[in-house]
C-alpha cells in the first residue's frame, strides 16, 4: 500500500484492539479494501462482490483473509453472505462493508443500502465510519465510468482515510451516510 500511496490516517484509534466491529466506508476505488485494511493490524473480514472474490489471480489472497464473498444478482445467495459477516460479528471479528454495493462514478458518497443494517442485527457491535479520499481519478477509480479510464493521481497519490468515532446507535442507511460522508 505504501509504495503506490501516500497514505495518512486519521482516528485509527477508534478502531477497537479486540471484540467485533463493524467498519463501513465510502467506496471510491478497487484500493479501498487494501486502505481500509492498512489502517488495523487485525484481520479485517470484507464483503466482497462475488465475481472479483473468484478473479484467478486473487482468489487465493481472498480466501485467505477470509473475505466474504455477496452475489447481488442472488437475493438467497445476499442474505447468507450477510449471515456469514454477523456470525463474523458474533465471534468478535472485525468486518468491513461499503454500503454504496458499487465504487462511486463522480467521486461523490451515494446512497447506502440496508445491509449493514442485518449484519448488526442482534450483536452489539459498534460502526466504525470511515472515508476514503484522494483515489477518485486514480486508475483504479471509475472516473470516467470505468476503471483505467482516468489517469489522474497516478504516481503514489496522497490518500487520507479518516475514521470516525464507534456509533453504538441504530442508524438508517441515510444516517449512515451522512455520518461518513462527514468525515470527508
Amino acid at each position: 500500500a505504501t509504495l503506490l500511496f501516500r497514505i495518512r490516517v486519521e482516528g485509527a484509534g477508534n478502531i477497537p484492539q479486540t471484540g467485533a466491529a463493524l467498519l463501513v466506508s465510502n467506496h471510491i476505488s478497487y484500493a479501498d479494501a487494501v486502505l481500509v485494511g492498512y489502517t488495523t493490524p487485525r484481520i479485517v473480514r470484507f464483503l466482497m462482490w462475488q465475481p472479483i472474490y473468484e478473479a484467478p489471480l486473487f482468489n487465493y489472497f481472498f480466501r485467505v483473509l477470509r473475505a466474504i464473498p455477496i452475489d447481488a444478482a442472488s437475493p438467497k445467495a445476499t442474505v447468507r453472505a450477510l449471515r456469514a459477516a454477523r456470525a463474523e460479528l458474533v465471534r468478535g471479528e472485525l468486518v468491513a462493508i461499503f454500503p454504496e454495493g458499487l465504487i462511486s462514478r463522480n467521486g461523490d458518497v451515494g446512497p447506502f443500502e440496508r445491509g449493514f443494517a442485518r449484519i448488526l442485527d442482534g450483536t452489539d457491535a459498534p460502526v466504525i465510519p470511515m472515508h476514503v479520499s484522494g483515489l477518485y481519478g486514480h486508475p483504479l477509480s471509475c472516473r470516467g465510468g470505468s476503471p483505467f479510464k482516468s489517469w489522474h493521481n497516478l504516481w503514489r497519490p496522497e490518500v487520507a482515510v479518516r475514521i470516525g468515532p464507534p456509533v453504538r446507535r441504530h442508524l438508517s442507511p441515510a444516517e449512515l451516510r451522512q455520518i461518513v460522508a462527514e468525515l470527508r
